[in-house]
C-alpha cells in the first residue's frame, strides 16, 4: 500500500544544491530479495545507469546502502539493508512526473526478474542420486522435515531436521521472524503443528517444538567439527517442498565470516526451500546445515557449521 511521505527531506548531490522534496513510498516486496545487499544494489544501480540517470551511493550505517538517482523528470531515494546474510530488504521512494506506482512496479519487477533469471532447474529426486549417495547418508532421510510458516502477509517453506526424538526440530531462523503459525511435515507425509521455542537471527537458527510421538533423529554428539578442503558432503532437504531430496557437494572454501558468523563454502545444488537442510559427511555424521545459496551461480552455497549449531543449542532460550 502506498502512503504519502510528508516533509521528506533528502540531500541530493545535484548541481551542488540541497533539494528538499516529498515523494511516494513504493510498496515493499512481499518477501526479501534472495541476494546480498551489495548485489541488489548493483542490479538497481545498473537499471538506473542504463536509463541515463545520475546515481550517487553512500553508506549511512554498517551493512546499509543508500542510493540516490535522478534525471530531469524523476528522483529516487532507495535504501537496501540486509535481511540476512543472503537476503535483502529494499525501501524505495519515488518523486516524478510519471505515475509512482507504475515506476515502482517496473523497478521492483526488474530486480525480481534479474534475480530469478539465473535460477536453476528443479532439483532431481532422491532416486536419481542413490548411486552417488552413501547408504549411511540415505538412512538419515527419515530425520528430515519440511516446514511451512505462515504470517498475515505470506507463507514460506524451508527445511529442518529432528534433533530430539521427543519433539524438537532444528531449522534456519530467517524465515521465522514474523511468522506465528508453523507446520512440520515428516518424511512419511504426516503433518503436525509446531511452536517456535527458540530463535536467534544472528546465528540464523531456530528450534521448533512439535507433538507427534517418537521420531528418527540426528545425533548431534556424533557430529564432526572439522571438514577438509575438497571433502564430499551430502544434504537432505525439502527444496520446492519435495521431501527427501538429496544433493552431493564438495567443501570449496574455508569458514568465512559473514555478519560475524562463520560459514563453510560449498559447491552444491541449493534451491528455494533448501535452507535448514542437514549436511552429512560420507559416514553419515552431521557436519553442518544449509544456510543458503549465493545468487549468480547455480551451485555456490554456504553452510552453518556444527560448532554454531552446538553453541545455539547450549545457549539460554532467547
Amino acid at each position: 500500500m502506498r502512503r504519502l511521505i510528508i516533509a521528506w527531506h533528502l540531500a541530493v548531490l545535484m548541481a551542488g544544491v540541497t533539494v528538499a522534496w516529498a515523494g511516494t513510498l513504493c510498496p515493499e516486496p512481499e518477501s526479501p530479495f534472495p541476494a546480498p545487499a551489495s548485489e541488489v544494489v548493483e542490479i538497481i544501480s545498473g537499471w538506473f545507469s542504463d536509463q541515463g540517470y545520475s546515481v550517487r551511493r553512500d553508506f549511512p550505517s554498517p551493512g546499509t546502502i543508500h542510493l540516490t538517482a535522478w534525471n530531469s523528470q524523476d528522483e529516487w531515494d532507495i535504501t537496501v539493508r540486509p535481511h540476512s546474510a543472503l537476503a535483502s530488504v529494499v525501501t524505495v521512494i519515488h518523486e516524478g512526473a510519471a505515475s509512482s506506482s507504475q515506476a515502482c512496479r517496473r523497478l521492483l519487477e526488474y530486480v525480481n526478474q534479474d534475480l530469478l533469471g539465473t535460477m536453476p532447474s528443479p532439483p532431481p529426486r532422491a532416486e536419481r542420486l542413490r548411486q552417488t549417495i552413501p547408504t549411511v547418508v540415505l538412512d538419515r532421510i527419515e530425520t528430515v522435515v519440511c516446514i511451512r510458516a505462515r504470517s498475515k502477509r505470506r507463507e514460506v517453506q524451508f527445511s529442518g531436521f529432528v534433533v530430539d526424538p521427543d519433539g524438537l526440530v532444528l531449522c534456519t531462523a530467517h524465515d521465522l521472524a514474523d511468522h506465528q503459525r508453523v507446520t512440520v511435515t515428516f518424511y512419511d507425509g504426516v503433518s503436525v503443528p509446531g511452536t517456535i521455542v527458540r530463535l536467534n537471527l544472528q546465528q540464523d537458527l531456530a528450534l521448533v517444538e512439535y507433538s507427534a510421538g517418537a521420531r528418527a533423529f540426528v545425533s548431534l554428539s556424533a557430529g564432526r567439527n572439522l571438514l577438509g578442503m575438497g571433502e564430499s558432503v551430502f544434504s537432505i532437504g525439502c527444496p520446492n517442498n519435495l521431501r527427501g531430496t538429496l544433493a552431493p557437494g564438495t567443501i570449496s572454501g574455508p569458514p568465512r565470516l559473514v555478519n560475524d558468523q562463520p560459514l563453510w563454502q560449498v559447491e552444491m545444488d541449493i534451491y528455494p526451500g533448501s535452507s535448514g537442510s542437514p549436511v552429512f559427511d560420507a559416514r553419515g555424521q552431521l557436519v553442518a546445515m544449509v544456510k543458503g545459496r549465493y545468487r549468480g551461480t547455480s551451485t555456490v552455497g554456504f553452510l552453518t557449521p556444527l560448532e554454531t549449531i552446538i553453541a545455539f543449542l547450549l545457549s539460554e532460550t532467547e
